[in-house]
This record gives structure tokens, C-alpha cells and sequence, in this order.
């Protein structure tokens, strides 16, 4: 049989393509592509007919019989199972969004220095201390390094330590800022040490992460964090 130039066989393809019929070459794919695999009425088929054929004098051993059909059913029940996994992965991510989208507009407690004031003007957030202290000192200062509010949160055990100031200093003025930054300090063994401080802030943005990937959150005044960091949530 005379083979079809490649000019003649783009001008077939395309007609075929108006008709809305299929090219030789895609159903030629899709029969080999079926073939590559064996199903349970293939299984079955093989075994009756191996069953028909055999020597009636040097019958199929029970034994080589059951672990042909163990060895199948293990494949077919990998194949279930594997399934079962892509139906619940699917649902896992489903959830997963829905989890990222509730958080949306929640005020969380995280890691950080920087903190925006809340509806009236103040802020609020923890101290995270190491180890139990007796003097425990927060420093409250504008962005611009000016110091506006000392609080004494004075003896404290290991754990976080809750504080909010109403936003005025000493005088009682409100200082009028949008935002703060946050130091504490506390003495250990009769030196001032540092203390990691934790503020509140809105979340103003959620990732919607696959299996393999960690939930992240954007924190109004922090930046991006992960969902594991939050230590509260206020609603």
C-alpha cells in the first residue's frame, strides 16, 4: 500500500478535524493506550482459559492458583485505594481553603515588634518570657525611635504576659499614631536582658496552599506568617 505524503495527511487530518471525526493516529493511540493495562474480566478470561487448557494429568497447582488470585486482588485493591486517597486529597484542599478564608479578617496574636493601634487608638500583645523574672518592662516608642509609654509589668513566671496600653502617655494625652513599636526587657540573674515580644494585628490576606505547602498569612504591621506562629486569635 502507497504511503500518504505528509502535505496529503495535514489536508486529511484538517477535514477530518471540520467533521468532528477523530485522526487514525488518535484512535490507533487509544487502542494501543487500552492495551497496556489488564482489568478483572482480562484476569478472569486468562485464568478460565488457563483452567481449560491445562493437563488433566499435571493440573493447575492450588497453591500457584490462590497467589495468582492474591497477587491480583492486592493490585486491584492498590488501585481502590489509591482512588480513595485522590478523592480525599481533594477533599483536604477544599478544606484547607475554607479554613484560609474564615481566618480573613481576625485579629491574631504573632511574633513581632511593630503593632497598629485597634478601634480606640491603644494596642495589645504579650511578652514571651524564657524564664521567670522579677522586673518586667515595656517600652512603648513611635516610629521614629521617640519613647512615649514605659509599663512596669513587674514579676512574672515563664510564659507569655499579656499587656495593652489605651494609646495616651504619661500625661494622659493620646499620642495619636498609627502604629508602635514594642521592646521588654527583664532581669535575669541581675542583668537586663531582651524579651521576644508578641503583638496583634489583623489578617488582611490567606494563601490557599496545596497538600505539600504551609498556610500563610498576611498580618497587617508583621508581613507574611505562618499558621503554626499564631499563638491567639481574637474575634
Amino acid at each position: 500500500m502507497a504511503e500518504i505524503s505528509s502535505s496529503a495527511q495535514q489536508s486529511l487530518d484538517a477535514l477530518l478535524s471540520k467533521l468532528g471525526a477523530k485522526k487514525l493516529s488518535d484512535v490507533q493511540a487509544a487502542t494501543n493506550k487500552s492495551k497496556d493495562s489488564l482489568g478483572q474480566e482480562d484476569f478472569l478470561k486468562l485464568m478460565t482459559t488457563q483452567l481449560a487448557n491445562q493437563d488433566p494429568f499435571a493440573p493447575q497447582d492450588n497453591t500457584q492458583m490462590i497467589a495468582q488470585m492474591a497477587q491480583f486482588s492486592t493490585v486491584t485493591g492498590i488501585q481502590q485505594m489509591n482512588q480513595t486517597m485522590t478523592g480525599v486529597a481533594s477533599e483536604i484542599s477544599q478544606n484547607r481553603i475554607a479554613t484560609a478564608a474564615s481566618f480573613v479578617g481576625k485579629t491574631v496574636l504573632v511574633p513581632g515588634n511593630t503593632a497598629l493601634v485597634d478601634s480606640a487608638g491603644g494596642i495589645s500583645g504579650a511578652v514571651d518570657l524564657p524564664v521567670s523574672t522579677g522586673n518586667l518592662t515595656l517600652q512603648i516608642s513611635t516610629e521614629q525611635g521617640q519613647l512615649v509609654k514605659t509599663i512596669d509589668l513587674g514579676s512574672n513566671p515563664a510564659g507569655l504576659v499579656g499587656f495593652s496600653w489605651d494609646g495616651k502617655d504619661d500625661s494622659g494625652t493620646a499620642v495619636g499614631n498609627s502604629r508602635y513599636t514594642v521592646k521588654a526587657t527583664m532581669m535575669n540573674a541581675g542583668k537586663s536582658q531582651a524579651v521576644g515580644t508578641d503583638v496583634y494585628g489583623p489578617i488582611t490576606e490567606a494563601s490557599i496552599p496545596t497538600a505539600t505547602e504551609d498556610m500563610l498569612f498576611t498580618v497587617a504591621g508583621i508581613g507574611k506568617v505562618n499558621m503554626a506562629t499564631i499563638k491567639s486569635i481574637k474575634y
